[in-house]
């Protein structure tokens, strides 16, 4: 039997956020500017999942969520009195699961590439990721790359120059981040935002 796919809606901040579909950045009701749809994608174990239990809830002590399909969650954070509201969508990094992620690309405001910091694949994979952000996307994303683990110092087998040069080759941010220690979580998304909001 065929392992199912699901999409499960999870709301960390109101019953309402069911509603809060999928229009480029503004798909509340009053047509909010603060509203972000963020795309996190990457190789499967990259640690995709836990950065973002990590900045809903910094006191997760989560070291391994395996996503099947893709899963929403929204969150609000709190930036120089700026409330951002965001819809993530964490998206499973099987390859199996591909065909049906092209509805997460759908409007989104921006997309967060993760790859690990000590698995040189998940590094090599990020031309074959940035080539479905190309392909899926409707208009061209704001992007920032995401190095995780960054912990696991004396395991590392990515250079920071060596993602930084790739970063900089794609027009991308550069940010390494540790899910475990909440390193660099929330900053993550706060640059992808305020690259979002450039244009």
């Amino acid at each position: 039997m065929k392992e199912p796919l699901f999409l499960l809606l999870l709301s960390t901040t109101s019953s309402s956020s069911s509603a809060a579909t999928t229009n480029h950045r503004s798909s509340l009701p009053d047509e909010d500017p603060t509203y972000y749809k963020l795309v996190l994608v990457g190789d499967s174990g990259v640690g995709k999942s836990c950065l973002l239990e990590k900045l809903i809830d910094s006191s997760s002590k989560n070291t391994f969520i395996s996503t099947i399909g893709f899963v929403i969650r929204t969150h609000v954070i709190v930036h120089q009195q700026n409330h951002l509201k965001l819809q993530v969508w964490d998206t499973g990094g099987q390859e199996r699961y591909r065909p049906v992620l092209a509805t997460c690309y759908r409007n989104a405001s921006g997309a967060i590439i993760v790859f690990d910091i000590t698995n040189p694949t998940s590094f090599l994979n990020l031309s074959q990721w940035l080539d479905e952000i190309s392909e899926f996307s409707e208009e061209p994303l704001p992007k920032i790359l995401v190095g995780n683990k960054a912990d696991l110092s004396e395991r590392r087998r990515v250079s920071k120059e060596e993602a930084q040069n790739f970063a900089n080759k794609w027009k991308m941010a550069y940010i390494e981040t540790s899910a475990l220690e909440s390193t660099n979580v929330k900053q993550a998304f706060i640059a992808l935002i305020l690259q979002n909001n450039k244009g």
